[in-house]
């Protein structure tokens, strides 16, 4: 059995929305700063994309700690868990430097990319693939939950976007209205 359809819809509705995202943007608002972030729109649409990004690279990493002993994940989470100050410097610096790199045109060609990657995993995974998980470190997102399934990874992709899309001042935000 494939992922759920809604959860694939979901997928494809965050990629398509990050595209209108960006070709109304106009420069101006693309500096313009965020409500509650240090990031400007641009940066933050990056990190928005990060966040489906790292959809992809959980599918196969939960796959692969969930092949392990529980207690393996646990004490990886901990130690993840015992990171966080470097963990949400990096999380904060990596789109104000990345964006600067390689733009938002680059980034909207991975989210495309990592989009159809995870669509195209979704629709093939069976139940059992799907229930395999590890210990997160629940601090880190506010969409985390101490154990997670690669189902959950799953949904959890499109809540982070929606969560940093309400905070973009671009003036077509309001007109692409995420539907949750």
């Amino acid at each position: 059995m494939s992922a759920a359809a809604d959860i694939v819809s979901e997928l494809e509705r965050v990629r398509d929305d990050y595209r209108r995202l960006i070709a109304a943007a106009t420069p101006e608002e693309l500096l313009a700063p965020t409500w509650g972030t240090r990031w400007t729109n641009r940066e933050l649409l990056f990190h928005m994309w990060f966040g489906q990004h790292l959809a992809r690279v959980f599918v196969p990493l939960f796959g692969g700690f969930g092949r392990l002993p529980r207690r393996v994940s646990i004490g990886h989470a901990r130690i993840l868990t015992a990171l966080t100050r470097p963990y949400n410097w990096v999380n904060y610096a990596g789109p104000v430097a990345g964006v600067r790199v390689v733009g938002l045109r680059r980034a909207e060609h991975w989210m495309n990319l990592d989009t159809d990657w995870l669509v195209d995993w979704s629709r093939r995974a069976t139940d059992a693939e799907l229930q395999l998980a590890m210990a997160v470190p629940e601090q880190w997102d506010p969409y985390f939950t101490s154990w997670m399934t690669r189902a959950d990874v799953l949904e959890w992709a499109p809540k982070h976007y929606d969560h940093h899309r309400r905070q973009l001042t671009l003036a077509g935000r309001e007109r692409h209205r995420p539907q949750r």
